[in-house]
């Protein structure tokens, strides 16, 4: 089998680049990896291929949010549309490829005993996934991919080239525009968190966790090779340990509501009463978990949000 191309972006970046040159280069690199897993995710040669394309879609669109000021003003609005329809239309896909990956581990929360009787449940889900990976298959596939993909580098080649009446960041040193994004979304994810408490609804959770993921992209991108590496790596490793509790309460919400929008269909089954009751004690070994990550987040989120590194932030990216 062949391996899914890595989703790994490193290219060499100067901080007096220009920014249009500097977004250019990544963004190429990033539409090298969708362009190179696009084939695999297709033929469901491997759920890596998926993952891997689905990760450089949203890079691809964290940098065209950040950057945008980089980009023709009339142009870039089409583009997002179109990156984030093909990020929607991968997504009930890669769900279902988390759920079967993962679907040992969710069968060990209940007792022993009652494990077997969650097989109706495996045979749903099952199911469901060749559904949605046939949908997203024939998204992939089409001529609307085909465009976005070629229209898209066609931009990236041409943009240094465009005028920069309407892309007013174009020549800006790209350390410059960088820094001033990743402090501006660094100060909004601090923001949001210091909102959540335990009366918070799992949206806010939800919502912050999507934010982290935009810092985390652009200090992947952007950081490593424009600012001190250590400082970086320092708040990566701060968003992954606060992303690990984000996503731990995100996936159980998740699981629980796919849980009991399948009951219907799994009572159908040979042995459904079985994995019915073994489904409800599931649900509540859920819950019991997505409680346990709430009462986590404030720690994990304290070290990302504390005096130091809010002021390693403002030395830093600068």
């Amino acid at each position: 089998m062949i391996a899914a191309p890595t989703s790994k972006v490193v290219v060499p970046l100067a901080y007096e680049m220009r920014s249009d040159a500097a977004a250019a280069a990544v963004l190429r690199r990033l539409l090298g990896v969708i362009a190179g897993n696009r084939e695999g995710a297709i033929a469901d040669a491997d759920s890596e291929f998926l993952h891997r394309l689905r990760i450089s879609v949203r890079r691809s669109r964290t940098v065209q949010r950040q950057l945008a000021a980089v980009f023709p003003a009339l142009e870039l609005p089409g583009f997002r549309t179109e990156f984030r329809w093909l990020q929607q239309a991968t997504g009930e896909a890669r769900d279902l490829d988390v759920y079967l990956l993962g679907f040992e581990d969710m069968r060990a929360l209940v007792p022993e005993s009652l494990r077997p009787d969650l097989a109706p449940l495996r045979q749903v889900l099952e199911h469901w996934r060749l559904t949605t990976h046939f949908q997203m298959a024939r998204a992939a596939a089409s001529r609307r991919t085909d465009e976005l993909l070629a229209d898209w580098e066609m931009l990236l080649e041409s943009l240094v080239e465009l005028p920069t009446e309407d892309r007013p960041e174009a020549t800006t040193p790209i350390g410059r525009l960088a820094g001033q994004q990743i402090q501006r979304v660094y100060k909004r994810v601090v923001r949001m968190g210091r909102k959540i408490d335990a009366s918070s609804p799992p949206e806010s959770y939800h919502e912050l966790r999507k934010k982290g993921k935009e810092l985390r992209y652009m200090l992947e991108l952007f950081g490593a090779q424009l600012y001190e590496a250590e400082v970086v790596s320092e708040m990566v490793r701060a968003l992954k340990a606060l992303q690990d509790v984000l996503g731990r309460h995100q996936d159980r919400e998740v699981q629980v509501s796919m849980l009991r929008s399948l009951a219907d269909e799994v009572c159908t089954l040979p042995r459904g009463s079985p994995a019915l009751m073994a489904m409800g004690v599931l649900i509540e070994r859920l819950e019991a978990d997505e409680a346990a990550a709430r009462d986590e987040f404030a720690e994990r989120f304290e070290a990302l949000a504390s005096h130091r590194q809010r002021r390693l932030v403002a030395e830093t990216f600068v």
